[in-house]
């Protein structure tokens, strides 16, 4: 059996790049990260350095649709013991809910999925959470790509994308999208939704055994809680407010959200020579700095996405973050 440890993001681009022909420098350049560190779990990427690696993959191998070669490369084995558990499960069902449950153990962050069910259909909305707009192509590509090339290993069976509605334009040749995804697409639309065949929730995973599934999502727990206690604190809060961008909570709801105590949570903190408020206010510059340098958002909607409720106050805390203004940053990186 493979190592149960389900292969990061970076890894697995990482390794198709190589078969490319592509070196790990080459596919990392500019994101300050070193290989050697890549497992560190302080050194975890963060999305504008996914967001440079998916432009050095593009421009590397000149493929506009690499997203959707990509997610019909990712197998159930690169997803570790997760991928067992999911091969083991009795419904497709069962399988997504378990990998909704421990996805972070496969580090995907860059952009997130919404799944609802509404008027007999499955609706999984892709949101762009950190205005990573110049590679939102790539990530939805590979989204859809990777979820039907799962579903259908899972359930030995083909598994049909419905519709596929896309916020950007239509590219110039479709060819790939219309062999791939063999369903009505529509471009230009208000959100990025795919849909899926309610009913294919209940196609048996070929594999399944109650038992091993039961071990492996006990396997899973146990991972995911050893990830929790190698991340230092101060880095698990960064990371839930980086993926969750808009949702400022206080210091009683976050410790709610970490199970722990508003005092535990102060004091741990302090241990690490940190404060709430600090990541708090780094976390927003960070954001703020990267939507003034990749879209396109007014001032007074990037103050909103970072829980402003006047774009006055938003202006006066960024010239406190950085010693600029709004404008100087857009300025100058424009």
């Amino acid at each position: 059996m493979r190592d149960l440890k389900p292969k990061s993001k970076i890894d697995f681009y990482l390794e198709r790049m190589q078969h490319r022909g592509f070196t790990a420098e080459q596919v990392l350049e500019g994101t300050g990260l070193r290989i050697d560190r890549l497992d560190d779990p302080h050194g975890r990427p963060k999305p504008p350095q996914y967001r440079q690696i998916i432009l050095n993959m593009l421009s590397l191998t000149g493929d506009p649709n690499l997203g959707i070669s990509l997610g019909q490369e990712f197998k159930i084995s690169d997803l570790g013991i997760l991928g067992y558990a999911a091969l083991s499960a009795p419904t497709l069902k069962a399988s997504r809910e378990l990998y909704d449950r421990y996805r972070d153990l496969n580090e995907q962050h860059v952009f997130a999925s919404r799944n609802y069910i509404a008027n007999g259909r499955w609706f999984s909305e892709i949101q762009d959470v950190h205005r990573l707009t110049d590679v939102l192509r790539f990530g939805i590509e590979e989204f859809v790509s990777q979820t039907i090339e799962l579903a259908s290993s899972l359930t030995n069976r083909p598994f049909p994308v419905l519709e596929l509605h896309l916020t950007y334009p239509q590219p110039a040749d479709v060819s790939r999208y219309i062999r791939r995804f063999n369903c009505p697409i529509y471009f230009n639309q208000p959100r990025n939704v795919v849909v899926f065949d309610i009913n294919r929730l209940q196609d048996p995973i070929s594999l399944a055994n109650d038992e091993v599934f039961k071990l492996c999502a006990r396997n899973c727990e146990l991972l995911a809680a050893k990830n929790r206690d190698k991340t230092v604190l101060a880095e698990s809060i960064r990371n839930y407010l980086m993926n969750n961008p808009g949702n400022f909570p206080t210091l009683d709801e976050m410790a709610r959200q970490l199970k722990m105590g508003a005092r535990t949570l102060r004091r741990r903190l302090v241990e690490e020579d940190m404060s709430y408020q600090q990541i708090l206010d780094q976390t927003r510059q960070d954001l703020a700095v990267q939507y003034l340098k990749h879209t396109t958002l007014t001032p007074k909607e990037i103050g909103f996405l970072l829980g402003y409720s006047s774009v006055s106050n938003f202006r006066r805390a960024f010239k406190g973050w950085t010693g600029r203004t709004l404008s100087d940053m857009r300025g100058l990186e424009g």
